[in-house]
């Protein structure tokens, strides 16, 4: 969707009095950077997670996601032109679908048995690949993009969880193994032994994103504090650290064309915000400055 056409679509909404708000109106069209994100808050009824539609920079956001609950973990399926994300009610995770605009939300894998995390969409658009938790079991599965005929990929040999998709379509990066000690492996969703993606870089690896290109993949090494954005070269080459301080860094998002890398940062004042930087980590900048709300989970339109 051309920058335009995002930007008519915004302002038909606005205009149409939908439930979707933009928070301050633009003084020029929107850059390249248009991101889904979900943004936790706290007011007098306690904290809120919404989706939210970011659009060049702070401010220029429509708020989809409304309802009680929390919504997290936004994917956006261009062909499809609808958000998946994982709702979470009542303690109990649920992956859901919606248009751009915050409508015509609608549940696509949910039971009372389950919990369904991870939302991940083939480049093809016609599989889901997510995290199913059940019994204390974490197990990546597939299923049908309308979330019919789910089956189990990996199973044995878990914890299994997070999977992203190759641009090609080819492999799923997984991460594998309790927090402390998890490592990103790749997976065939044809089925296969997994192998480790990064087997000389230390453990504590999550958050797995591909570069545009499938040559690299982006992934958070550590937790808390200690928590830094590296990146690899899937022809073996040794991860190069992006990011190197005392405060925590996160979720990894490549732009379309490869050139920058949305990611999620503590710094410097302890809370949560979207923050850009090149593919070698220099020319770092921030993209949101709120105080009062932490940013979490980006995808990159």
């Amino acid at each position: 969707m051309t920058t335009l056409r995002i930007w008519t679509a915004l302002l038909g909404i606005v205009l149409a009095g939908s439930a979707a708000c933009l928070s301050s109106p633009p003084r020029q069209l929107p850059s390249s950077v248009r991101i889904l994100y979900s943004k936790a808050s706290r007011d007098s009824l306690g904290e809120r997670v919404d989706i939210y539609f970011l659009v060049a920079r702070e401010g220029n956001e429509l708020q989809l996601t409304g309802e009680a609950g929390e919504d997290r973990q936004p994917t956006f399926a261009a062909g499809l032109r609808k958000v998946f994300f994982t709702r979470r009610v009542d303690g109990h995770d649920e992956i859901w679908s919606m248009d751009l605009d915050g409508s015509q939300e609608a549940p696509v894998l949910s039971a009372a048995d389950a919990e369904f995390r991870d939302p991940a969409v083939s480049p093809d658009e016609r599989t889901i690949a997510f995290t199913r938790v059940t019994g204390g079991r974490q197990e990546v599965w597939l299923a049908g993009v309308d979330g019919g005929e789910p089956r189990p990929l990996l199973a044995e040999g878990g914890p299994w969880r997070g999977p992203a998709w190759s641009p090609d379509g080819h492999l799923l990066a997984v991460v594998s193994g309790p927090a402390a000690t998890a490592r990103i492996h790749l997976a065939n969703p044809a089925g296969g032994a997994p192998r480790a993606l990064a087997p000389g870089e230390p453990a504590g690896q999550s958050e797995p994103a591909w570069s545009p290109d499938g040559r690299r993949v982006a992934f958070v090494r550590g937790s808390g504090p200690g928590a830094e954005i590296v990146v690899v070269e899937l022809a073996g080459g040794a991860a190069l650290r992006l990011t190197e301080n005392d405060v925590e860094e996160g979720s990894p998002v490549w732009s379309p064309d490869g050139e920058r890398i949305a990611f999620v940062s503590r710094r410097p004042n302890g809370r949560a915000n979207l923050w850009l930087m090149d593919p070698d980590g220099k020319n770092r900048e921030p993209l949101t400055r709120r105080g009062d709300a932490e940013a979490r989970d980006p995808d990159w339109l």
